[in-house]
């Protein structure tokens, strides 16, 4: 059956404008100004398809010139609205851009096409994911952002390897090669651990081995598969920007872990281990905090809170890993960018 193809070239169809207008159901970021009732950009929202809904007709779809400007509405206008907390308008974004995605689907549109729109989703939802990390459940939910994020990233890493197919590197710009070695090295840190990205780091083209953030990227995965917890660790600071943020969201259970490997090297009632050590390879900013890991733990610090026991024994293994915080590390280095411009890849 032939794929319909929009013909909309606003950011949301005049048939649900008038409807969501005439029903009330606007959200805030659509009302002008903020007033009641006073409709401003109004952006399509995500509807579950239905087994007795007919297929979309033409009008009610958007083309792949709206589908654009329409996530470059929400990753600069909406994203750098701040009347709201940012979990507010990360939901309203969110919804919008699932509409955007599953109008790719429905136009059954090419790699060519694809790609640039899933690859500012995948930006949106990896910083998301750092941003939002220290918000309660009520707020926001990692693991239902963590499910998109593989998705879009799976989406657009198959489009990639269709693309592959079809033309050769030199068929293609060099901001699409920057890009592509951009993503490719946030699934690399996103699948830490992943026997199915470590894979795929191998059978890559070269001129995304030979990529200096790739290379980087894939060292601390090589570092992970080979249980040398240093290494990844000292790694995290060298990421780029959204590469760092994203590694953050894996500290907690890092820590953890090599809290443990300490546990069993210094079992013994002499041993301690001095905090400034273990800030440093932590990647810990603060005495607080890595005190807050031992109280969590079950780990002893000494009456003058410099060194740190650690007890095989004692240590509590079954509580799970702090929740991700933001790091002034990865703060640093997002205050330098251009945010809107992070998302949109159009600099990086």
């Amino acid at each position: 059956m032939a794929q319909v193809r929009g013909s909309c070239e606003t950011l949301c169809p005049d048939t649900e404008s008038k409807m969501r207008i005439r029903e009330n159901l606007l959200h805030f970021y659509e009302l002008k100004n903020g007033q009641r009732k006073t409709p401003g950009i109004l952006v399509k929202e995500f509807t579950r398809s239905a087994a007795d809904v007919k297929m979309p007709q033409a009008k009610d779809m958007r083309t792949e010139a709206s589908l654009r400007k329409t996530v470059e509405y929400l990753l600069k206008d909406i994203f750098l609205d701040t009347r709201k907390p940012y979990n507010v308008a990360y939901d309203f974004i969110f919804d919008r851009l699932r509409a955007v995605r599953r109008e790719i689907v429905i136009q059954g549109y090419d790699a060519r096409q694809t790609i640039p729109l899933l690859e500012p989703i995948v930006i949106f939802l990896a910083y998301s994911r750092y941003r939002l990390c220290e918000e309660s459940i009520e707020k926001f939910d990692p693991k239902i952002c963590n499910q998109h994020l593989q998705e879009c990233l799976t989406g657009v890493l198959r489009c990639y390897d269709e693309l592959e197919e079809q033309v050769t590197p030199s068929d293609l710009t060099i901001r699409e090669l920057e890009r592509r070695c951009l993503i490719e090295s946030l699934y690399q840190i996103f699948n830490l651990g992943s026997p199915e990205s470590f894979v795929r780091a191998l059978t890559l083209p070269d001129y995304i081995k030979k990529d200096p953030t790739f290379k980087l990227s894939f060292e601390i995965c090589l570092a992970y598969h080979q249980g040398n917890l240093y290494r990844v660790l000292m790694g995290f600071p060298q990421l780029p920007h959204i590469l760092s943020a994203m590694a953050c969201t894996k500290l907690p259970a890092l820590r953890k872990s090599l809290l443990q490997i300490f546990t069993h090297a210094y079992n013994n009632k002499q041993l301690t281990v001095p905090v400034p050590y273990l800030l440093r390879l932590l990647l810990i900013d603060k005495p607080e905090s890595l005190q807050e890991q031992c109280r969590h733990y079950n780990l002893s610090l000494t009456a003058d809170r410099k060194t740190v026991h650690f007890n095989k024994t004692d240590f509590n293994n079954a509580v799970d890993p702090l929740r991700p915080r933001c790091e002034p590390f990865v703060e640093s280095k997002l205050a330098k960018v251009y945010l809107p411009e992070l998302l949109l890849l159009k600099k990086f």
